[in-house]
C-alpha cells in the first residue's frame, strides 16, 4: 500500500495565550489532530487542517495492541504536507503549532 493523504477525524483549535514575553510577541495557534494512519509516510494537508505558518509538529501513534510510538512528523512546503514517517499504523494524535497568516 502506498502513502496517501489522510482526513482527520478531529481537529481542535486553541489560541495560545501569553502571560509575559521578551521581544516582539507573536500570536500562536495550537491544533490537536486525531487521524487514522494506514501506512508509513501518510500525510495530512496542512493548508486545509492547520492554516497558518507551521512552526512545529509532534505526535504519537497508538497501534491496535495499545502500544505507542513517537511520530517525528516532517513538513513539506510543496503541497503543504505534514508527513507521518513512522511505520506504525493506528490512531495518530498530533500537536501542531502555527503562526496565523
Amino acid at each position: 500500500m502506498s502513502a496517501a493523504a489522510l482526513t482527520p477525524t478531529l481537529v481542535e483549535t486553541r489560541y495560545v495565550q501569553t502571560i509575559n514575553s521578551y521581544g516582539t510577541p507573536i500570536r500562536l495557534i495550537e491544533y490537536i489532530i486525531k487521524v487514522t494512519k494506514v501506512t508509513q509516510n501518510d500525510w495530512i494537508v496542512a493548508a486545509t487542517y492547520t492554516p497558518g505558518t507551521l512552526l512545529m509538529a509532534d505526535g504519537m501513534t497508538i497501534d491496535s495492541s495499545g502500544d505507542g510510538v513517537q511520530e517525528a512528523p516532517t513538513y513539506t512546503a510543496t503541497g503543504t504536507k505534514i508527513v507521518l514517517q513512522s511505520s506504525t499504523t493506528g490512531t495518530t494524535y498530533l500537536t501542531v503549532l502555527c503562526q496565523p497568516s
